[in-house]
């Protein structure tokens, strides 16, 4: 769905235009922040508002269809636009007509492209970590949990926490958990759920 018409006024504080109560506000954006704002993945300044780029998950379209009915009664000067996303299985909000720095934008910044870290770095630290604790638990916690069980049988597995073994660990779990962190994810339509 597309808004008729994009009002011209720009650089607007919804917060003075709207004329929803202050409670029925408060309500709206609390609203907007657990039905809406969980599916953002990217925001994006306008020249005249703000953008929301969201995951296209059951119950988004819906309720951004919902949300620009609802925002033409109470803020008719501002334009709500909700259409495709500009990649596949994403939705897009866009306002224009607003001051994008507005306090009631605050909580409109997506939270996977937010800092601090972008994608790959984050995928590179998750699988840093990965490495390290698997290293740690075949290195050093199974050497000691065998010797504790098995006694002298288990002598073997104690040269497992040198540090060559356990740097050995550390990178090979690290690979893995990179290669298991970066293959490609079915798309949400193939069935799978909105999270895969």
């Amino acid at each position: 769905m597309q808004g008729e018409e994009l009002p011209t006024l720009a650089g607007q504080d919804p917060a003075r235009v709207c004329t929803l109560p202050p409670e029925g506000l408060e309500d709206r954006l609390a609203w907007i922040r657990t039905a809406i704002l969980p599916h953002a993945v990217e925001t994006e300044r306008l020249p005249d508002g703000l953008a929301l780029e969201l995951r296209a998950a059951p119950g988004v379209a819906d309720a951004l269809d919902r949300l620009v009915a609802l925002e033409k009664e109470c803020c008719g000067s501002i334009g709500f636009v909700h259409r495709a996303g500009r990649e596949p299985e994403r939705r897009r909000l866009e306002i224009h007509g607003v001051d994008p720095d507005a306090g009631v934008f605050r909580d409109f910044q997506a939270t996977e492209s937010s800092p601090p870290y972008d994608r790959p770095t984050r995928r590179l630290l998750k699988a840093a970590g990965v490495g390290l604790l698997a290293s740690l638990i075949v290195c050093c916690v199974l050497p000691i949990g065998a010797a504790a069980l098995l006694g002298a049988a288990a002598a073997p597995l104690a040269g497992l926490d040198a540090p060559a073994p356990i740097a050995a660990g550390a990178l090979l779990g690290g690979l893995g958990a990179w290669w298991w962190l970066g293959r490609a994810r079915p798309s949400a339509t193939s069935g799978c759920g909105p999270d895969c």
